[in-house]
């Protein structure tokens, strides 16, 4: 039986310090997190055109212009671009010198459309729609998704109170925070773009992390009850662990192939979803075993007369 309990101090230092490396990494050398439009603001467009993507993304490039294009419509061609609110100067610098004239007079979503036209070659039928979104969504986004990751986790708190002892919804809350911040951490340190489906992923995460958890607590106690020799609460908890582990690592395993499948099945916009959720998959079935019963081992070390 693999002691799992021996190493609870050097798992939970190993995870603060990566989750402090990420954070260095996203504030001191990538001066925050990665920009996006639904977040930031910017511009989106949907158009229908015969060049590849490639192509599209090359025009951008050479303009410098960091744009994201997806292609929405296989069948009928049809592309999304997204650039953000900080290419508003090089869309007037591109119209200025192809127009051959002052454009300051143009409202930014005709900049935008002026430059669809006549640097990738579109006509405007070809435009299907052209939107600008504001930094006021944006910041609404913002705040929403926080709200509902948070909400998430107290609720979740709430809920092994009553189904468990502190001790254990403690070590839960504490698991679930650490994937939270190590999540976080990875998004900012890889510079992923915030968007609605990273909401969604980190949503999911929790729920797949509270999942394994709960699996582990609930041999833990039925342990605890069974147990008729004074058994030290580190022993149980190993062993409740390595009885649960397989379950863990099949459940973990089978998840990851059907993420991967979206990898592999090519579905761009859901690229970074994807990454995220396989990242949080392997975090959350760690956080279950090395953070999650550690804290409980150590609260009980710590305030035994709650026990």
């Amino acid at each position: 039986m693999f002691d799992f309990s021996r190493y609870k101090y050097i798992s939970l230092s190993v995870s603060g310090l990566i989750i402090f490396l990420f954070f260095i990494l996203t504030v001191f050398v990538h001066k925050g997190f990665a920009r996006s439009l639904d977040f930031d603001g910017g511009f989106r467009a949907v158009i229908q055109t015969d060049k590849k993507k490639e192509d599209l993304e090359k025009f951008f490039k050479q303009e410098g212009i960091e744009a994201v294009v997806i292609l929405i419509d296989k069948e009928k061609n049809h592309y999304q671009i997204d650039i953000g609110l900080d290419a508003k100067s090089k869309m007037t610098a591109f119209n200025e010198r192809n127009k051959k004239r002052k454009s300051e007079s143009q409202p930014e979503i005709q900049e935008f459309i002026l430059m669809l036209e006549d640097g990738l070659g579109l006509s405007k039928e070809e435009i299907l729609s052209a939107e600008q979104v504001g930094a006021i969504v944006g910041g609404e986004l913002t705040s929403a998704g926080t709200n509902l990751i948070l909400a998430t986790i107290i609720i979740m708190t709430i809920y092994l109170s009553f189904r468990f002892q502190f001790k254990f919804a403690l070590g839960a809350s504490i698991a679930l925070f650490h994937d939270l911040f190590f999540t976080l951490g990875f998004i900012g340190a890889f510079q992923i773009k915030p968007s609605i489906p990273l909401i969604a992923a980190i949503l999911t995460l929790l729920g797949y992390s509270i999942n394994d958890t709960i699996v582990i607590f609930d041999r833990i106690r039925e342990n605890l009850a069974n147990s008729k020799l004074k058994i030290s609460l580190s022993h149980i908890i190993n062993l409740s662990i390595n009885q649960t582990l397989g379950r863990t690592v099949n459940t973990s395993f089978a998840t990851l192939i059907a993420v991967i499948a979206i990898l592999v099945g090519g579905a761009t916009e859901l690229y970074d979803f994807a990454i995220v959720i396989i990242f949080g998959v392997i975090i959350g079935t760690y956080s279950s075993v090395f953070i999650a019963a550690p804290v409980l081992e150590i609260y009980e070390k710590f305030f035994p007369e709650k026990v």
